[in-house]
Order: structure tokens, then C-alpha cells, then sequence
């Protein structure tokens, strides 16, 4: 009876070539780029705070608010994902935002469950 031999090297490096393909493959949900921009100074209110993902969230368990600094959370629509590209997230800023500071709380959920969560100010300053 003939034995076979498993080379462990091969077979672990095998293992870690599939974990990369699987991870590269499978990015996590992750915020890449905004508008304001965290820290930003706008000239003029804002008509959107867009959110820019790695990947789709699930609308279903994404949010995001704005209030002003120290303040209660704006009564604004819900955000919506942009109807061309479902990694942007859009929430409309129907009223004209005075001077000041103001702070975007956010919340994603990627497509396995998991829920990622976020925050960032900017500034408003229309003076010139």
C-alpha cells in the first residue's frame, strides 16, 4: 500500500492565496469620501451631504443626520442611495443652513449584517 504525502507548505500557502482572493474580492463596507468634506468650510448651505461607500450599503439600515453643533438633529428626509450608483448616499438639505457649525452622523449596513457607523463636522460661513 502506497503512502501519500501532503505538503503542508503548499497547502497553507494555498489557504492564504484563496483568504486574499476572498478579501480583495470582498471589500468591507467603508466610507471613502464625503461632501462637505470632514473639517471643510463651505461658502454657501449645502443643497446635499453625499457620502461616498466602498460598496452598496442596504438602504434599510443606513442613515444619516445633521444637526448643528450642540443642537437637535434636522427634521430632513430620509437619505437615499443615488439612483446611478448605489455606493452613493444623498441626503437632501431642504432648508438653507445658517452660518456655523454643524456635525453629520451617519450609519451604513453592508450586505452581510454588519453596520458601520461614523461621524464628521463642517462649517458654514457665507461672510466674505
Amino acid at each position: 500500500m502506497k503512502r501519500k504525502t501532503i505538503n503542508l507548505a503548499a497547502v497553507a500557502g494555498i489557504a492564504i492565496c484563496m483568504a486574499i482572493v476572498t478579501a480583495a474580492a470582498s471589500p468591507h463596507l467603508a466610507l471613502k469620501e464625503s461632501y462637505p468634506k470632514k473639517d471643510e468650510t463651505v461658502s454657501a448651505s449645502p443643497e446635499t451631504v453625499t457620502l461616498w461607500f466602498t460598496q452598496a450599503p442596504q438602504m434599510a439600515g443606513t442613515s444619516v443626520r445633521l444637526l448643528p453643533t450642540g443642537g437637535e438633529p434636522m427634521e430632513l428626509e430620509a437619505a437615499t442611495a443615488h439612483e446611478d450608483d448605489p455606493t452613493v448616499v444623498i441626503l437632501t438639505v431642504s432648508e438653507t443652513l445658517a452660518d456655523g457649525d454643524y456635525q453629520v452622523m451617519w450609519r451604513a449596513m453592508a450586505r452581510d449584517g454588519h453596520t458601520i457607523r461614523g461621524d464628521f463636522g463642517f462649517a458654514v460661513s457665507t461672510a466674505r
